[in-house]
């Protein structure tokens, strides 16, 4: 990103000085089309900077200057005792505890993925913590032991308090990717290295408990640049990049979609297709998107690096950042919502684009026609034809919930310390649900699809009722009376397919439905298992 951690630092030491005189713009209140609302559901937190779920719809988040993993639940709130609290890290500026991952196996393997500035030595490093007490959103508190971290990669260069990329996500083909900041170092980013880049790692093979990977293990053998000598360039899935701060995953296609924050004329969304990504939407692995020489579609402040001008590739969109003081594009990714979750957006939602200007507060969303993205056709009560929504200003990192809606991390409301927040942006519509004739209503909804090992599914059941996992030939995989279960507040019920069958061996990837029976009433919903 650019200066927002700096700017929070200021104040936090306003705060501590005396009351704030004045500082920066305040906040304005979130805007939405008609239909939607914004619900903050946890409040006065310490700059939470991103956030992940576990299957059972319970989040974890991070903290940037604390050092602090939190965990947040619909039934019980934050819990008071911290996940974890990560030892040695580096906090000021943008540097500090930045991004978050949980294993796609999840519970088995219970890994908790970190991304976090180093102070001593001062570097950035990618490590793996090991989960333990209340995996399945039972009872008693979710925890890591410091002791269990294994050091996935370390080293990679922080020279500046800035530019630090901070994004780690799996990608739907079980590969940890992670994003690098050019660490204000402009043409390192034009060479395939630790500046500038998208990481592709891969972790499944790495050993149980505590310890540190040499590359070759955590290097994907079909990486575009797995035959050069660096053993840095062989971790890089793609480059050219300024501060990509925040990046997404499709989960309907496997693309990544990346905000990369510009320098003083334009911010731009890159779309990357890693092998398997369908339809493929975006460059393929090995791409240079440019920077420094390209910013956004226009030039860039530097003619040259050094070598031949290289083929790059330019962003799905970018906008013109010269009007405003400060700009940072927060990617949100593509919205991708089954039909039978509760809080989902309108159906011609689904396949759009979202970001976010972390400055301006403006999120936009962007609608793909003839392969070209573009501002979507404004919808009824929009703040501004080309604003989807306004007032969302410090948001900091964006998901799909399990439950359809579109949830946001937001550091602090005008950069105050402890206002930090985790919220939902979500339709005022209903869960849809199947009347039963002088008996009380069934509902069903799978939480996550595709989902990676392990599946969350949402069952009301006033009545007896019967939870099948079937193949595509109509064969029962499973019966859940036995699965791991909670009761949130709604009355709802959430069973966890571990994606074993009645044996208890593990079925393999593909298409499976979810199928509730009450009497003569069915619903049927669609799951996507991927290994």
């Amino acid at each position: 990103m650019t200066r927002f951690a700096r700017r929070l630092v200021i104040v936090l030491a306003c705060l501590l000085a005396g009351p704030m005189l004045g500082m920066g713009t305040r906040a304005r209140a979130q805007q939405v089309p008609t239909g939607i609302v914004v619900e903050p559901l946890a409040t006065s937190l310490s700059a939470p900077t991103g956030f992940e779920f576990l299957p059972d719809g319970r989040l974890l988040f991070v903290e940037q200057f604390t050092g602090r993993v939190r965990l947040w639940s619909e039934d019980t709130g934050v819990q008071s005792n911290p996940v974890l609290s990560v030892t040695g890290v580096s906090a000021g500026g943008e540097r500090g505890l930045l991004g978050i991952a949980v294993d796609p196996r999840y519970p088995s393997p219970p890994y908790l993925y970190l991304y976090y500035d180093v102070a001593s030595p001062v570097s950035i490093r990618i490590s793996r913590y090991t989960l333990s007490g209340n995996l399945g959103g039972s009872a008693g508190d979710l925890v890591a032991s410091p002791t269990s971290r294994f050091d996935v990669v370390d080293g990679i260069p922080d020279n500046a308090d800035n530019h630090n990329g901070g994004t780690i996500r799996f990608g739907r083909d079980g590969l940890l990717y992670a994003s690098l900041g050019d660490d204000a170092s402009s043409c390192s980013a034009q060479t395939p290295g630790f500046r500038g880049a998208i990481l592709r790692l891969e972790t499944r093979n790495l050993p149980a408990g505590a310890g540190r990977a040499f590359r070759a293990q955590v290097t994907p053998p079909d990486n575009p640049f797995a035959s050069l000598p660096d053993s840095a360039a062989r971790l890089v899935a793609a480059y050219g990049l300024r501060n990509p701060f925040r990046f997404q995953l499709d989960t309907g296609t496997g693309d990544l979609v990346i905000g990369d924050v510009g320098l003083s004329l334009r911010e731009e969304v890159d779309i990357l297709s890693p092998p398997g990504s369908s339809p493929a939407a975006g460059a393929p692995l090995g791409t240079d998107f440019g920077w420094p020489l390209r910013e956004g579609t226009a030039a860039g402040p530097i003619a040259g690096c050094g070598g031949s001008p290289p083929a790059f590739v330019s962003p799905i969109w970018d906008y013109d950042r010269t009007a405003q003081a400060d700009a940072a594009v927060i990617s949100a990714g593509i919205y991708r919502s089954g039909s039978g979750q509760p809080r989902r957006l309108p159906d011609d939602h689904v396949g759009d684009l979202f970001a976010n200007d972390y400055y301006s507060g403006v999120l936009y969303r962007l609608h793909r026609t003839a392969g070209v993205w573009a501002i979507a056709a404004p919808i009824a009560g929009q703040p501004n034809p080309a604003h989807w929504g306004e007032g969302f200003g410090q948001v900091s990192d964006w998901r799909v919930g399990p439950d359809g809606a579109l949830w946001y991390c937001r550091q602090s409301a005008n950069f105050v310390a402890n206002t930090g927040s985790i919220g939902r942006v979500k339709s005022t519509s209903p869960l849809p649900v199947l009347p039963l004739t002088g008996e009380p209503r069934l509902a069903l909804r799978v939480c996550v699809s595709p989902a990676f090992g392990t599946v969350p599914i949402a069952v009301s059941t006033p009545v007896e009722a019967t939870l099948r996992i079937v193949d595509i030939a109509g064969r029962t995989v499973r019966r859940l009376p036995d699965a791991t279960s909670r009761i949130g507040p709604s009355g709802e019920r959430t069973l966890v397919w571990d994606g074993r069958d009645e044996r208890g061996q593990a079925v393999g990837p593909g298409v499976y439905i979810a199928s509730l029976a009450a009497g003569a009433h069915t619903l049927s919903e669609r799951i996507v298992l991927i290994r």
